[in-house]
């Protein structure tokens, strides 16, 4: 091979072998001024029916080699690697064949995927989410075409490439075929490890379905520099996947992305996504994906996602615990606000944010929205900025909130009835799965809930996700902190222009409205201001802002009244403020007090030893 190299590019010195393949030799290249590649594939065609002469034989080695350039021609372009030259060298030609060697002159990349995953581990996130950006983007243009459509068949690490601006590249060109064209003789070409079941199990046919499945593959090692369940043999690891789901152990792994990639690994391929522009709006954050499928019914068995195998370290007993309370009708205070307090000193440990503004994740069971509200520091109550707080509201003083997930709207009709409605919850409850004073349709705020009927839904949202996720409600200060942009000097949440963002007394017409009918604040959040207010974890305490710690601080011991936050569909204009505080008793049950849910993930635990 190196001597037809010579033979072929004299100016050029042969480095070393870099790669082989089913089509032929890769090696390093270069000369005085560049570095390149070199493919050399044999190309033979043997005498039959079909090429029964020596020109037939010779003119079937010319079509191929003018063939190949015309099928780069086709693909070439953002993604795939770039070709400088094309040879034939060495034809020779007999009765009974006639040989030949393709000789494909092309940019010379130092490494691949692979490599380039083992040798830099762990990827940071920003950069794994490039490369996977990256990866669709190629993907979507080869295989989003009316005309020329292609896919990868093999699509797996080793044949992904890194150049030297650091770009990822497609370096199988063997592997890209027009989607039109292929046929049962072509299924061979592929690497089971990471191919889609349908092609192993029951021979099918490569199409776009089957590209997601070996997509979903390479990002997932992207992030975990192995493939699911390693250690096991394709039908295992394929029964693994179906059966329990993936293993998701980074902390620092965005939940829009874990479900992505389950998505793409579903068994069944009419569940994987349609195709890679919705791989792209996902990774773009223009679509929200569900990363388990929702409640289907209220009677049917429920069952947690099975996208993570971690359980919370430490508060399986406190959990057990009330569940077994409320099945005895009484929710115990103390230890509700025991895992709170047990999560929160986890959220304070938390050495790095993991998401940013705009990222969004879809609870399983019941598809409720959350927004990811980052870390930060602000100035804590009223001041000048404001002009109307009340004596409860000072001094204002500075605290730390951990970054958390939080509820984009408040609790509706139909979020309640969802989880509350089953046989076993009627049972113990003592109301109406639907409480409300104002029934008008399903995407309004629950409402007269007590505080420690919302404590019964979060314990049961807990259960049905069977610990993958902590749910809990606001601290006083972090509903603040949220209701105002991350801090910002906000007078209502979200700004000055209250109709916009509100409903309170002079534009609700004294009742509730659907939620996310005003306009967000800047964190996306509905209805921080007006509608129905809001319960939060704190006891309430006029001094609290003289004794707030400075780290996440929450309130508890202090009596049985309860803080509540942002005002009502009743209320003035004094009240929407975001400053403002109020307290009730916590059995209490107004038409005017709903509430939202911040969720923390507890690989967060894990994640921070």
């Amino acid at each position: 091979m190196e001597e037809i190299i010579k033979k072929c590019l004299p100016t050029y010195e042969v480095l070393s072998r870099i790669g082989e393949g089913v089509y032929g030799f890769v090696f390093h290249v270069k000369d005085n001024l560049k570095e390149r590649a070199v493919k050399v594939v044999p190309i033979m065609v043997e005498r039959s029916l079909s090429f029964r002469t020596q020109q037939e034989l010779d003119s079937k080695i010319s079509h191929d080699f003018y063939a190949v350039q015309e099928y780069y021609g086709k693909i070439k372009g953002d993604g795939v690697i770039e070709i400088h030259d094309f040879h034939l060298m060495d034809k020779k030609v007999s009765k009974q064949e006639a040989k030949a060697y393709l000789i494909i002159l092309m940019e010379f990349c130092p490494e691949n995927l692979s490599d380039h995953v083992i040798d830099h581990y762990p990827l940071s996130p920003r950069q794994a989410k490039n490369l996977m950006r990256e990866l669709a983007e190629i993907l979507n243009r080869l295989s989003n075409r009316t005309k020329d459509a292609f896919i990868v068949k093999d699509l797996k690490p080793s044949n992904l490439l890194i150049n030297k601006n650091e770009r990822l590249l497609i370096g199988d060109l063997g592997g890209l075929q027009r989607l039109h064209s292929i046929s049962t003789a072509a299924k061979a070409q592929f690497t089971p490890n990471w191919s889609a079941p349908e092609l192993i199990i029951n021979s099918e046919t490569a199409n776009i379905p089957s590209l997601l499945f070996s997509y979903g593959l390479v990002c997932y090692f992207i992030w975990y520099g192995t493939l699911p369940y390693d250690k096991k043999d394709f039908t295992e690891r394929t029964r693994l996947i179906k059966d329990k789901g993936l293993v998701f152990s980074r902390g620092d792994m965005p939940y829009y992305i874990q479900g992505m990639i389950e998505k793409c690994l579903k068994f069944d391929p009419k569940k994987r996504p349609k195709n890679f522009n919705e791989i792209i709006k996902i990774l773009s954050g223009n679509k929200r994906l569900i990363i388990d499928d929702p409640l289907l019914s209220a009677d049917s068995k429920i069952s947690g996602s099975k996208s993570a195998k971690i359980r919370p370290t430490g508060s399986k007993s406190k959990h057990k615990k009330s569940a077994e309370s409320i099945k005895r009708k009484k929710v115990k205070k103390e230890n509700i606000v025991d895992i709170a307090v047990e999560q929160l000193e986890l959220d304070s440990k938390s050495p790095f944010e993991r998401h940013q503004i705009g990222d969004s994740w879809l609870e399983p069971v019941t598809g409720m929205e959350f927004t990811w509200v980052p870390a930060g520091t602000f100035r804590m109550g009223s001041g000048s900025w404001d002009g109307d707080g009340k004596k409860d509201e000072f001094p204002a003083h500075t605290v730390y909130i951990d970054g958390f997930w939080m509820g984009k709207y408040l609790i509706t009709q139909a979020n309640w009835k969802k989880v509350m409605a089953s046989t076993f919850w009627k049972k113990v409850s003592l109301y109406n799965y639907n409480p409300s004073w104002f029934k008008a349709g399903q995407e309004y705020p629950v409402e007269r809930i007590s505080w420690n009927e919302a404590q019964e839904f979060i314990q049961k949202l807990l259960s049905f996700n069977k610990g993958k996720y902590l749910f809990r409600l606001p601290t006083e200060a972090e509903w603040e902190y949220a209701a105002r942009s991350c801090g910002k000097h906000q007078k209502y949440a979200g700004g000055k222009n209250l109709d916009a963002l509100a409903w309170y007394s002079a534009n609700s017409g004294m009742a509730t409205q659907p939620v996310g009918t005003k306009l967000p604040n800047k964190l996306g959040l509905y209805d921080m201001s007006g509608n129905v207010y809001e319960w939060c974890l704190d006891e309430y305490s006029e001094s609290a802002y003289k004794r707030h710690k400075k780290n996440n601080p929450l309130i508890t011991g202090e009596g049985t009244k309860q803080v509540i936050r942002g005002g009502s569909w009743s209320n003035s204009p004094h009240e929407m403020r975001s400053t403002y505080r109020a307290s009730v008793n916590q059995d209490f049950k107004g038409n005017y007090i709903g509430f939202r849910l911040v969720m923390t993930s507890v690989n967060r635990k894990k994640f921070n030893k």
